[in-house]
C-alpha cells in the first residue's frame, strides 16, 4: 500500500477503472477506492471511469453517481478487477502510469504497478485489505466501506463460495469496524419488487436443460417485454442454481446497443472460465462472462460446456 501511496502523491489526478459489463466487486471496488481517494485527497481530481450500470447504480448510489471528467493534467490509473487490457472499460491510454489491482488468473501483467492475489475473494477484499494497512493515518468514508462490503459479498457470494478465507473475513470486519449497516446493505441488494417475481417466472418458464447445462435466453424484445435493461437480464442467472440435475448453468442476453449475445457462466464444481476463454471472455473458475458474436453460436458453446460437463467435476 505505500508504493501505491507514493504513486498517487505524484500526481494530481487519478483514473479509476474497472472491466467492462461490471458486477457487484467491479463497481465495489472502484467506488471503494473512489471514496478513499476523495477523503484523503480532497484537492485531487479523482475520476470513475466506465458506462454507469443503471441497475448497479441502484445499489450502490441511489443519489446518483459522482461526475468528474478527465482534465487532461498528467495521470495516474488505478485498474480494478480486470484481468487483460482488452476489458478495461475506458482509454487507458489517458493516464502515464497504470497500477493494477485485480484477484484474476494472471494472464495480462499490463500495469507499471501490478498487485495481484489469486487467492482473494474479490477484487475488494484486496482494496480493503491495503486501506487496512494504513487505517489510523488515512481515513475511510462509510459510503466507501459499504461499496466495498458490497462488493466482497457479490464475489463471495454472501461468503458461501470457496474462495471465502479469513482474510475475507478479516476485510468485512475492518468495514464493520467503520460503521457500515449490514441490515441495510443486504436489503438494498436483496429485497425484490413485484417485477422480479415476473421475470423469475419467465425464466422457469423458458429455461432449457442440455444435458446438465441450464440456460435461459432473453431476446432484446423479450427484455423490452419485462421492463429490464440486458445488465438486468444477466443478473438473474442464479434464479437456475442449487439445483441438483444443473451441473452449470447460464444467462444468455442479447446486447442489441453492442450487436452481440451477452453470456454468463455459473457451476458449483466446474470450470466455466474455460469455455469463457473461447469466446472473448473468461472470470473466475465457477464464475465467467463471455460474448458471442451471433446467436447462432449458441449451439457451438452448449457443445463446450457440455464437453466440460463429461470431463468431470474439478476436484476430479
Amino acid at each position: 500500500m505505500l508504493k501505491i501511496i507514493e504513486k498517487i502523491n505524484a500526481y494530481e489526478e487519478i483514473l479509476i477503472y474497472r472491466h467492462v459489463n461490471p458486477d457487484l466487486d467491479a463497481y465495489g471496488s472502484q467506488l471503494g477506492m473512489y471514496a478513499f481517494l476523495k477523503a484523503n485527497y480532497p484537492f485531487k481530481n479523482i475520476v470513475l471511469m466506465g458506462q454507469e450500470d443503471e441497475g448497479l447504480n441502484k445499489i450502490f448510489l441511489p443519489e446518483g453517481m459522482p461526475i468528474t471528467k478527465p482534465t487532461g493534467k498528467k495521470a495516474l490509473a488505478i485498474v480494478l478487477d480486470t484481468a487483460n487490457r482488452e476489458r478495461i472499460d475506458g482509454d487507458l491510454s489517458l493516464a502515464q502510469e497504470v497500477i493494477k489491482i485485480d484477484h484474476h488468473l494472471v494472464v495480462d501483467q499490463y500495469g507499471d504497478l501490478n498487485y495481484e492475489r489469486v487467492d482473494a475473494s474479490s477484487c475488494a477484499e484486496i482494496v480493503t485489505l491495503l486501506i487496512g494497512e494504513v487505517l489510523g493515518s488515512y481515513n475511510l468514508s462509510v459510503q466507501g466501506a459499504r461499496a466495498l462490503y458490497i462488493g466482497i459479498v457479490g464475489d463471495s457470494n454472501r461468503f458461501l463460495y470457496r474462495n471465502t478465507s479469513r482474510h475475507t473475513f478479516e476485510a468485512a470486519s475492518i468495514l464493520i469496524d467503520q460503521g457500515i449497516d449490514i441490515e441495510e446493505i443486504y436489503a438494498s441488494m436483496y429485497v425484490r419488487k413485484e417485477k422480479d417475481l415476473q421475470v423469475t417466472k419467465y425464466i422457469l418458464n423458458h429455461y432449457k436443460n442440455a444435458g446438465g447445462f441450464a440456460y435461459y435466453y432473453l431476446s432484446d424484445e423479450t427484455l423490452k417485454t419485462l421492463g429490464i435493461s440486458r445488465n438486468e437480464g444477466s443478473n438473474y442467472v442464479n434464479v437456475l442454481s442449487n439445483v441438483e440435475e444443473f451441473k452449470i448453468w447460464g444467462a444468455i442476453t442479447e446486447n442489441k446497443e453492442a450487436g452481440n449475445i451477452r453470456v454468463s457462466l455459473r457451476s458449483r464444481h466446474y470450470p466455466v472460465n474455460e469455455v469463457a476463454s473461447r469466446y472473448h471472455g473468461g472470470g473466475h473458475m465457477l464464475a465467467a462472462g463471455a460474448t458471442l458474436e451471433t446467436i447462432d453460436q449458441l449451439p457451438d458453446l452448449i457443445n463446450d460446456v457440455q464437453e466440460v460437463i463429461a470431463h468431470g467435476r474439478e476436484e476430479e
